[in-house]
Protein backbone atom coordinates (compact mmCIF):
# COMPACT_ATOMS: atom_id res chain seq x y z
CA UNK A 1 0.00 0.00 0.00
CA UNK A 2 1.46 3.26 -1.27
CA UNK A 3 0.25 6.49 0.67
CA UNK A 4 1.57 9.87 -1.09
CA UNK A 5 1.43 13.29 0.84
CA UNK A 6 3.20 16.60 0.08
CA UNK A 7 6.05 17.98 2.32
CA UNK A 8 6.75 22.06 2.44
CA UNK A 9 10.35 22.60 1.99
CA UNK A 10 10.32 26.56 1.03
CA UNK A 11 8.32 29.35 2.55
CA UNK A 12 9.10 31.70 0.13
CA UNK A 13 8.66 31.13 -2.61
CA UNK A 14 6.60 28.22 -1.57
CA UNK A 15 7.82 24.58 -2.69
CA UNK A 16 6.56 21.33 -1.61
CA UNK A 17 8.15 18.27 -2.74
CA UNK A 18 6.42 14.75 -3.15
CA UNK A 19 6.72 11.77 -0.59
CA UNK A 20 5.35 8.41 -1.23
CA UNK A 21 5.22 5.94 1.44
CA UNK A 22 5.49 2.31 1.29
CA UNK A 23 4.78 0.63 4.45
CA UNK A 24 6.99 -2.40 5.67
CA UNK A 25 4.46 -5.31 6.95
CA UNK A 26 7.51 -6.88 8.21
CA UNK A 27 7.72 -6.42 12.25
CA UNK A 28 11.29 -7.40 12.10
CA UNK A 29 12.18 -4.06 10.18
CA UNK A 30 9.48 -1.86 11.21
CA UNK A 31 12.39 0.81 12.85
CA UNK A 32 14.21 0.50 9.18
CA UNK A 33 13.87 3.61 6.82
CA UNK A 34 14.99 4.06 3.50
CA UNK A 35 14.66 7.31 1.52
CA UNK A 36 15.22 7.05 -2.46
CA UNK A 37 15.94 10.01 -4.26
CA UNK A 38 15.00 9.19 -8.32
CA UNK A 39 17.98 10.24 -10.75
CA UNK A 40 17.14 13.22 -13.37
CA UNK A 41 13.80 12.87 -15.53
CA UNK A 42 12.71 10.44 -12.93
CA UNK A 43 9.60 10.34 -10.55
CA UNK A 44 8.01 8.18 -7.97
CA UNK A 45 6.35 6.19 -10.72
CA UNK A 46 10.09 4.87 -12.06
CA UNK A 47 10.73 3.82 -8.37
CA UNK A 48 7.20 2.15 -7.32
CA UNK A 49 8.19 -1.54 -8.26
CA UNK A 50 11.88 -0.95 -6.41
CA UNK A 51 9.92 0.51 -3.30
CA UNK A 52 7.64 -2.10 -2.76
CA UNK A 53 10.35 -4.79 -3.37
CA UNK A 54 12.10 -2.91 -0.68
CA UNK A 55 9.60 -2.78 1.37
CA UNK A 56 9.87 -6.18 2.40
CA UNK A 57 13.22 -5.33 4.38
CA UNK A 58 11.68 -1.99 5.92
CA UNK A 59 9.71 1.53 5.29
CA UNK A 60 10.73 2.96 2.23
CA UNK A 61 9.80 6.89 1.60
CA UNK A 62 10.03 8.05 -2.45
CA UNK A 63 10.94 11.53 -2.64
CA UNK A 64 10.29 13.13 -5.73
CA UNK A 65 12.99 16.94 -5.46
CA UNK A 66 12.03 20.12 -6.69
CA UNK A 67 10.90 20.28 -10.09
CA UNK A 68 11.03 16.73 -10.35
CA UNK A 69 7.44 14.80 -11.33
CA UNK A 70 4.38 16.47 -9.37
CA UNK A 71 6.72 18.67 -6.94
CA UNK A 72 5.05 22.25 -6.98
CA UNK A 73 8.15 24.49 -7.58
CA UNK A 74 7.94 28.30 -9.04
CA UNK A 75 9.74 28.83 -12.16
CA UNK A 76 12.59 31.30 -10.03
CA UNK A 77 15.81 30.86 -10.67
CA UNK A 78 18.71 30.18 -8.27
CA UNK A 79 16.69 27.46 -6.48
CA UNK A 80 17.91 24.77 -8.37
CA UNK A 81 21.49 24.29 -6.40
CA UNK A 82 23.27 21.71 -4.48
CA UNK A 83 22.94 23.92 -1.57
CA UNK A 84 19.53 24.25 -1.87
CA UNK A 85 18.86 20.76 -2.14
CA UNK A 86 21.04 19.87 0.60
CA UNK A 87 18.65 22.17 2.50
CA UNK A 88 15.25 20.54 0.79
CA UNK A 89 16.48 17.06 2.38
CA UNK A 90 17.26 18.02 5.48
CA UNK A 91 13.53 19.93 5.46
CA UNK A 92 12.46 16.17 4.19
CA UNK A 93 14.84 14.13 6.77
CA UNK A 94 13.23 16.30 9.38
CA UNK A 95 9.33 16.33 8.67
CA UNK A 96 10.10 12.47 8.78
CA UNK A 97 11.02 12.66 12.11
CA UNK A 98 14.06 10.54 11.38
CA UNK A 99 16.88 10.90 14.28
CA UNK A 100 21.01 10.69 13.10
CA UNK A 101 22.05 8.09 12.03
CA UNK A 102 18.35 6.50 11.92
CA UNK A 103 18.09 5.58 8.26
CA UNK A 104 19.66 5.21 4.91
CA UNK A 105 19.88 7.59 2.44
CA UNK A 106 19.45 5.22 -1.81
CA UNK A 107 20.02 7.91 -4.54
CA UNK A 108 19.93 6.67 -8.38
CA UNK A 109 22.44 8.41 -10.43
CA UNK A 110 21.87 12.43 -10.47
CA UNK A 111 19.91 11.35 -7.09
CA UNK A 112 23.06 9.61 -5.28
CA UNK A 113 24.70 12.76 -6.68
CA UNK A 114 22.17 14.56 -4.12
CA UNK A 115 22.54 12.01 -1.56
CA UNK A 116 26.67 12.94 -1.33
CA UNK A 117 26.74 16.29 -1.98
CA UNK A 118 24.10 16.65 0.82
CA UNK A 119 26.57 14.29 3.28
CA UNK A 120 29.61 15.97 2.47
CA UNK A 121 28.24 19.60 2.52
CA UNK A 122 25.06 19.51 4.31
CA UNK A 123 24.14 20.98 7.63
CA UNK A 124 20.98 18.01 8.48
CA UNK A 125 20.95 14.62 9.42
CA UNK A 126 23.43 12.19 8.33
CA UNK A 127 22.49 8.67 7.35
CA UNK A 128 23.77 5.50 9.00
CA UNK A 129 24.59 4.05 5.48
CA UNK A 130 24.14 4.76 1.68
CA UNK A 131 22.86 3.15 -1.38
CA UNK A 132 23.66 4.32 -4.75
CA UNK A 133 23.35 3.43 -8.52
CA UNK A 134 25.93 4.70 -10.98
CA UNK A 135 26.72 7.49 -8.77
CA UNK A 136 29.63 10.06 -10.34
CA UNK A 137 32.06 12.93 -8.64
CA UNK A 138 31.84 15.32 -10.93
CA UNK A 139 29.42 15.85 -14.32
CA UNK A 140 31.44 15.95 -17.97
CA UNK A 141 29.36 19.04 -19.32
CA UNK A 142 29.86 21.15 -22.48
CA UNK A 143 31.96 24.70 -22.04
CA UNK A 144 29.08 26.08 -23.84
CA UNK A 145 26.27 24.54 -22.03
CA UNK A 146 26.18 27.73 -18.94
CA UNK A 147 25.34 29.77 -21.64
CA UNK A 148 22.19 28.47 -22.57
CA UNK A 149 20.76 29.11 -19.18
CA UNK A 150 20.33 32.40 -19.79
CA UNK A 151 18.32 31.91 -23.15
CA UNK A 152 14.70 32.40 -22.87
CA UNK A 153 12.57 29.20 -22.65
CA UNK A 154 11.38 29.09 -25.68
CA UNK A 155 14.88 29.15 -27.63
CA UNK A 156 15.67 26.41 -24.81
CA UNK A 157 12.78 24.49 -25.75
CA UNK A 158 14.04 24.29 -29.33
CA UNK A 159 17.25 23.52 -27.97
CA UNK A 160 16.28 20.80 -25.96
CA UNK A 161 14.36 19.17 -28.84
CA UNK A 162 18.05 19.68 -31.22
CA UNK A 163 19.53 17.83 -28.63
CA UNK A 164 17.68 14.65 -28.29
CA UNK A 165 17.40 14.64 -31.60
CA UNK A 166 20.84 14.47 -32.19
CA UNK A 167 21.63 12.04 -29.57
CA UNK A 168 18.88 9.91 -30.83
CA UNK A 169 20.51 9.59 -34.17
CA UNK A 170 23.99 9.23 -32.75
CA UNK A 171 23.31 6.39 -30.39
CA UNK A 172 21.70 4.51 -33.34
CA UNK A 173 25.04 4.12 -34.81
CA UNK A 174 26.71 3.45 -31.16
CA UNK A 175 24.60 2.13 -29.29
CA UNK A 176 21.20 1.17 -30.36
CA UNK A 177 19.53 -0.56 -27.32
CA UNK A 178 20.19 3.52 -25.73
CA UNK A 179 18.42 5.13 -28.06
CA UNK A 180 15.62 3.90 -25.83
CA UNK A 181 16.46 5.87 -23.01
CA UNK A 182 16.50 8.79 -25.53
CA UNK A 183 13.00 8.78 -25.94
CA UNK A 184 11.80 7.88 -22.65
CA UNK A 185 13.49 11.29 -21.75
CA UNK A 186 12.11 13.11 -24.57
CA UNK A 187 8.48 11.71 -23.24
CA UNK A 188 9.25 12.95 -19.81
CA UNK A 189 10.29 16.55 -20.41
CA UNK A 190 7.18 16.63 -22.28
CA UNK A 191 5.09 15.02 -19.63
CA UNK A 192 6.93 16.83 -16.67
CA UNK A 193 8.08 20.35 -15.87
CA UNK A 194 10.71 20.63 -18.51
CA UNK A 195 12.04 24.41 -17.32
CA UNK A 196 12.59 22.83 -14.05
CA UNK A 197 13.92 19.95 -15.42
CA UNK A 198 16.57 22.34 -17.42
CA UNK A 199 16.94 24.65 -15.02
CA UNK A 200 18.33 21.29 -12.21
CA UNK A 201 20.59 20.80 -15.25
CA UNK A 202 22.41 24.15 -15.02
CA UNK A 203 22.36 24.92 -11.78
CA UNK A 204 23.15 21.34 -9.96
CA UNK A 205 24.52 19.31 -12.44
CA UNK A 206 27.01 22.17 -13.82
CA UNK A 207 28.09 23.19 -10.10
CA UNK A 208 28.03 19.32 -8.83
CA UNK A 209 31.68 18.13 -7.77
CA UNK A 210 33.02 16.49 -4.72
CA UNK A 211 36.19 15.11 -6.80
CA UNK A 212 39.10 15.10 -3.50
CA UNK A 213 36.43 14.48 -1.10
CA UNK A 214 35.07 10.67 -1.67
CA UNK A 215 37.13 9.98 1.54
CA UNK A 216 34.93 11.97 3.53
CA UNK A 217 32.34 9.57 3.27
CA UNK A 218 33.08 7.67 5.63
CA UNK A 219 29.91 5.11 6.15
CA UNK A 220 29.39 1.57 4.43
CA UNK A 221 28.43 2.02 1.16
CA UNK A 222 26.39 -0.87 -1.27
CA UNK A 223 26.29 0.42 -4.77
CA UNK A 224 24.90 -1.07 -7.84
CA UNK A 225 26.49 -0.49 -11.82
CA UNK A 226 25.27 -2.15 -14.85
CA UNK A 227 27.92 -4.53 -16.90
CA UNK A 228 27.60 -1.46 -19.45
CA UNK A 229 26.13 1.90 -19.31
CA UNK A 230 27.12 4.35 -22.16
CA UNK A 231 26.09 7.59 -19.78
CA UNK A 232 27.58 6.50 -16.81
CA UNK A 233 31.07 4.18 -17.06
CA UNK A 234 30.96 1.70 -14.16
CA UNK A 235 34.63 2.20 -13.61
CA UNK A 236 34.42 5.64 -12.49
CA UNK A 237 31.24 5.16 -10.12
CA UNK A 238 33.24 1.95 -7.70
CA UNK A 239 36.34 4.80 -6.83
CA UNK A 240 33.59 5.62 -4.46
CA UNK A 241 34.11 2.10 -2.42
CA UNK A 242 36.28 3.84 -0.17
CA UNK A 243 35.33 2.09 3.26
CA UNK A 244 35.70 -1.30 4.24
CA UNK A 245 32.69 -2.65 4.46
CA UNK A 246 31.16 -1.57 1.62
CA UNK A 247 30.36 -3.62 -1.36
CA UNK A 248 29.20 -3.25 -5.18
CA UNK A 249 26.77 -5.08 -7.14
CA UNK A 250 27.61 -5.47 -10.95
CA UNK A 251 24.74 -6.13 -12.42
CA UNK A 252 23.56 -7.86 -15.85
CA UNK A 253 22.68 -4.79 -17.83
CA UNK A 254 23.48 -2.79 -20.61
CA UNK A 255 21.18 0.03 -20.10
CA UNK A 256 21.29 3.18 -17.79
CA UNK A 257 17.97 3.06 -15.99
CA UNK A 258 19.54 -0.49 -14.52
CA UNK A 259 16.83 -0.84 -11.85
CA UNK A 260 13.76 -1.73 -14.47
CA UNK A 261 13.71 -5.52 -14.05
CA UNK A 262 15.90 -5.71 -11.73
CA UNK A 263 13.96 -4.31 -8.89
CA UNK A 264 13.67 -8.32 -7.04
CA UNK A 265 17.27 -9.07 -6.93
CA UNK A 266 18.39 -5.08 -6.43
CA UNK A 267 16.22 -5.94 -3.02
CA UNK A 268 17.37 -9.20 -1.95
CA UNK A 269 21.32 -8.24 -2.34
CA UNK A 270 20.33 -4.65 -0.36
CA UNK A 271 18.93 -7.10 2.94
CA UNK A 272 22.06 -9.60 2.25
CA UNK A 273 24.22 -6.28 3.04
CA UNK A 274 22.62 -5.16 6.05
CA UNK A 275 22.69 -8.48 7.36
CA UNK A 276 25.91 -8.75 6.79
CA UNK A 277 26.43 -5.15 8.25
CA UNK A 278 24.52 -6.32 11.34
CA UNK A 279 22.10 -3.95 10.91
Amino acid sequence: MCEIEYIQTNDDPEIEVRIAKFKTQNEKYKSRTVIIIPGWLSTIDEFTKLAQNLSKYGNIFIYEPRGYGKSKTPHKKGYFTPEEYDKELSRVIQTLNLKEKDFILFGSCSGASQVFNYYINGKGLKPDLITAISPQEKYKTPFWLPVLGWLPSFIMSFFQAMIIFFMNVMLKFKKPEETQNVRWAAKQLKENDAWCLRRFVFEFVINYSIQGKLNEIDVPMLMYVAEDDYFVDPEVSKKFLSNENSEIIELKSKFHRIQLDNEEVMAEKFSEFLLKLGK
